[in-house]
C-alpha cells in the first residue's frame, strides 16, 4: 500500500514539475514575440507580474493545448503619464514535450 502511495505522489510531482516548465517556456517565449511583434526596444526587460500565462482547453474536435499569455507593458508618455497597455498572445502547443519554443505557434496576437 505505501509502494503505491509512493509511487501516486511521485507521478503528481512530476507532472506539476512539468507544467510548470511548460507554462516557463511559453512565457519566454511571449517575451521575445512582444519585442519582435510591438517592435519594442531590444534591450526591454520584463518582470514575471507583468506576463499572465493561463492554460485552455483546445476547441471540441482538435487536439492539444492552447495557452492565452497577456502581456502588460508599462510606459510613460511625453508628459511623464504612466500609460499602461496589454496585449494578449494565443498560442497552440504543436510538439509532444512542450519543453522548447519549437514545440508552440502562436495563432494570434492583439
Amino acid at each position: 500500500m505505501k509502494k503505491i502511495i509512493l509511487v501516486m505522489v511521485s507521478l503528481f510531482v512530476l507532472s506539476c514539475a512539468t507544467e510548470n516548465k511548460q507554462e516557463d517556456v511559453v512565457r519566454e517565449l511571449a517575451k521575445k514575440d512582444a519585442i519582435e511583434k510591438l517592435q519594442l526596444p531590444e534591450g526591454t526587460k520584463f518582470s514575471d507580474e507583468n506576463i499572465e500565462v493561463t492554460e485552455t482547453k483546445a476547441e471540441s474536435g482538435t487536439l492539444g493545448v492552447t495557452y492565452l499569455v497577456k502581456v502588460t507593458i508599462k510606459s510613460q508618455d511625453r508628459e511623464g503619464n504612466e500609460v499602461i497597455k496589454t496585449h494578449t498572445f494565443n498560442y497552440k502547443k504543436t510538439g509532444e514535450s512542450g519543453s522548447n519554443a519549437s514545440d508552440y505557434e502562436l495563432t494570434s496576437f492583439e
